[in-house]
């Protein structure tokens, strides 16, 4: 713990906070940075749409949505906790032979394999504006690893489940926490947004270590089966969303939600945020 509160000491006072007193920047990058805030608030382009406002929080409360959101991050939770706690003995339990250095070193590899998937599926995702997919097949991924390791009858085989588990542990909670915020133009609804999630996302560390109980070894079936249950519901819950968000989309792209903004100024339309019809979700 002690690199990270030197690391907080020293963000609290070297750390700008914004783009034009960031003096690690070059006049370039601040520019920029603050052309790109501007770009993406132009949905909700009045000044009291990014401040904090009780309004916000209420109506952040308020939005199912928001609440899938945070249902969708709490099985994502479970699985990066679990797995980065619990890898080294679920490989130790392949084979008891193994040394604990072994086993370590097995587990480097794993970890690599995420890496490099989250880094090309965050790119991938990006270039083409496009979240839902992403995520639901990392939870395919990592659903089909934790069925080798409950079903597998050799070392080899469920060894191989850990790299599918791994291919998508990243991906399912990274996709969800960049997912919920670019949804929301407002910054008081996206603020308590992000918190909402990470509270019940963060939660899942008070289950997760007692999924993986010694006396379960060497299979680990509770665990795996109990992570692999609420991976399908992070999947159901990101096609839920999805279909909801294309619906809405469809629905604002042909006029049919015009009627929310008829005898308003176009600085009221600002003000409604994502509630807006001339919002698009970012499916």
């Amino acid at each position: 713990g002690i690199p990270s509160v030197c690391l907080g000491i020293f963000g609290w006072f070297f750390l700008a906070d914004s783009p034009e007193s960031a003096w690690y920047l070059s006049p370039a990058q601040r520019e920029l940075i603050v052309l790109r805030r501007k770009r993406d608030e132009r949905e909700a382009s009045t000044p009291s749409a990014q401040i904090l406002q009780r309004s916000d929080v209420l109506a952040a409360i308020k939005d199912w949505k928001i609440w899938a959101f945070c249902l969708l991050n709490f099985p994502a939770d479970i699985q990066l906790f679990s797995y980065s706690i619990f890898l080294p003995t679920i490989i130790q339990a392949l084979n008891s032979a193994w040394s604990t250095l072994q086993v370590q070193a097995l587990t480097v590899p794993c970890f690599a394999l995420s890496a490099i998937v989250y880094f090309v599926v965050a790119y991938v995702s990006d270039a083409i504006q496009h979240r839902a997919v992403f995520g639901i097949l990392g939870c395919v991924a990592s659903i089909v690893g934790h069925i080798m390791l409950i079903a597998g009858r050799g070392v080899a085989v469920k060894y191989a489940g850990c790299y599918f588990i791994a291919s998508g542990i990243f991906v399912v909670s990274g996709i969800t926490l960049a997912w919920l915020p670019t949804n929301l133009p407002r910054y008081g609804k996206r603020a308590t947004a992000i918190g909402m999630q990470l509270t019940v996302g963060n939660s899942a560390g008070i289950a997760a270590p007692y999924l993986y109980p010694t006396d379960d070894s060497p299979r680990f079936v509770t665990g795996h089966a109990v992570t692999l249950a609420l991976l399908v519901l992070s999947a159901v819950v990101s096609g839920v969303l999805w279909y909801s968000f294309v619906r809405i989309n469809k629905l604002r792209r042909a006029g049919r939600e015009d009627e929310k903004v008829q005898g308003m100024t176009e600085e009221e339309i600002d003000e409604l945020g994502d509630e807006s019809p001339r919002y698009f979700y970012a499916t």
